[in-house]
């Protein structure tokens, strides 16, 4: 009994040391996750566009919003009315 008492806890000790990474590497892209969702608020905010709902959109609507604001091809209007048809839908 002493002994698969000891296996379990060996077991259960590796299998928890053997997860940290991965629960470290979830905790870094969420922070990472929020300070680019915080800068997108920035400067939604700093353009007098919609910033309620925000925490709601998907990474990939967060990395699209991005796009259009580090684009130098389009004017800040075409780049606001782009965002502004991504909040929506």
């Amino acid at each position: 009994m002493t002994k698969k008492l000891i296996a379990l806890v060996t077991a259960a000790g590796i299998s928890l040391a053997a997860m940290a990474p991965a629960v470290q590497a979830q905790d870094e892209m969420g922070m990472g996750f929020n300070m680019l969702t915080g800068a997108i608020y920035n400067e939604l905010s700093q353009r007098g566009l919609p910033t309620d709902g925000i925490r709601e959109l998907s990474l990939s609507k967060i990395s699209q919003i991005k796009a259009i604001l580090d684009s130098g091809d389009l004017s800040e209007g075409d780049k606001n009315n782009r965002i502004l048809a991504i909040l929506r839908s």
